[in-house]
C-alpha cells in the first residue's frame, strides 16, 4: 500500500511539472497587439520626454510622424516579395533586386517631403535630437528584451 501511494505521488508529481513547463512563458505576450501599443507609448513618452517638447509641439510632431510612418509603411509593403529569397528563381531575384531600388528611391522622396514638413513643426536642433533619441530609444528596447529573455534564446 505505501509503495502504491508512492508511485501514485510520484506520477502526479510528474504530471504536474510536465503541465507547468508546458505552459508558454506570456512576459511579452499581452495578445491583441497591446505589446505594440505599450512600445509605442514608451517611445511617445521617452522621446517627448529628451526632446523637452511643448504640449503643441508634441501633439503636431507625433500625428505628422505618425502620417509619416503610416506612408514609410505602405510604400514597404508595395515592394515585398511575394516568396522568400530562397524560393526565388535568378529572374525573380533580379526583378526583387530591382524592386528594392525603386523602393528606396520612393522612400528618399518621401523623406524630402517630410524633412520639410517636420521643420515647418519642430526647429532643425529638435529634429537632429529626435534621430538620436529615437536610436537611443531602439537599443534601449533591444537591451531590455536581450536582458528578460529564457535561457535557450526563446522569450
Amino acid at each position: 500500500m505505501k509503495n502504491n501511494n508512492r508511485v501514485l505521488l510520484t506520477t502526479l508529481l510528474l504530471l504536474a511539472a510536465v503541465a507547468a513547463f508546458a505552459q508558454p512563458d506570456r512576459q511579452f505576450d499581452f495578445g491583441d497587439g497591446q505589446r505594440n501599443e505599450r512600445v509605442k507609448a514608451a517611445r511617445v513618452a521617452y522621446i517627448t520626454q529628451r526632446l523637452g517638447l511643448t504640449t503643441g509641439e508634441s501633439s503636431a510632431f507625433w500625428a505628422l510622424n505618425n502620417e509619416y510612418e503610416d506612408a514609410r509603411q505602405a510604400i514597404e509593403e508595395k515592394y515585398k516579395p511575394a516568396i522568400a529569397p530562397e524560393q526565388m528563381t535568378n529572374e525573380q531575384a533580379s526583378e526583387h533586386l530591382e524592386d528594392q531600388l525603386k523602393a528606396e528611391a520612393e522612400l528618399l522622396e518621401l523623406r524630402k517631403t517630410y524633412q520639410a514638413r517636420f521643420s515647418s513643426v519642430l526647429p532643425a536642433r529638435k529634429l537632429v535630437l529626435f534621430q538620436r533619441a529615437d536610436r537611443e530609444f531602439r537599443l534601449e528596447l533591444l537591451k531590455k528584451i536581450r536582458d528578460n529573455r529564457r535561457p535557450g534564446g526563446r522569450f
